[in-house]
């Protein structure tokens, strides 16, 4: 799935490097701030090595979970285009849409993946019979059930008929 993503352009090596960067930075000021004393750590009472890991851990545990939102954020944005559907619509209904609802309605509504045309390579939905572009039988239907059958099968899956007698 993760080498599938990096194929797609999905920027996980950057959501990786943006992490690291941005927790290395907030747990350096953490350190700063409780050996100098500053804003957090500004009284002495509050100088207590757990109160640091606590921060720490808070801190790592939030950072995820906002690294983890904005990539599911780019997974919509190349998935949609993938599934033949408006890209920046539904990145945007992921993003405004609150408590993470919009992502949940796009992995509940998106469309079937597209396939490719055998001929043309068009990118064909995969209800279709043939292929609007170049005219090839994309897929055929049973003679006995009429259930559609991937093009070149020997048997109906949802009968057991034969199709190579009625094969074009």
């Amino acid at each position: 799935m993760v080498s599938r993503l990096i194929q797609d352009n999905v920027p996980i090596k950057g959501l990786a490097a943006a992490f690291l960067l941005i927790l290395c930075l907030l747990w350096s000021y953490f350190v700063w701030d409780y050996s100098e004393g500053g804003l957090i750590f500004a009284s002495p009472h509050d100088r207590h090595l757990p109160v640091l890991l606590v921060l720490f851990l808070g801190s790592g545990m939030a950072m995820l979970f906002i690294m983890a939102v904005v990539g599911a954020w780019f997974f919509i944005y190349h998935d949609a285009e993938r599934r033949g559907m408006n890209q920046w619509l539904w990145t945007l209904l992921a993003i405004f849409i609150p408590n993470l609802l919009g992502i949940v309605i796009y992995l509940v509504l998106r469309k079937p993946l597209l396939t490719e045309c055998p001929g043309c390579r068009a990118r064909l939905e995969p209800h279709l019979l043939y292929c609007p572009h170049c005219g090839r039988p994309f897929k055929q239907k049973c003679p006995t059930c009429n259930a559609i059958v991937e093009h070149g099968y020997q048997f109906c899956a949802a009968c057991g008929a034969s199709l190579s007698a009625n094969a074009q």
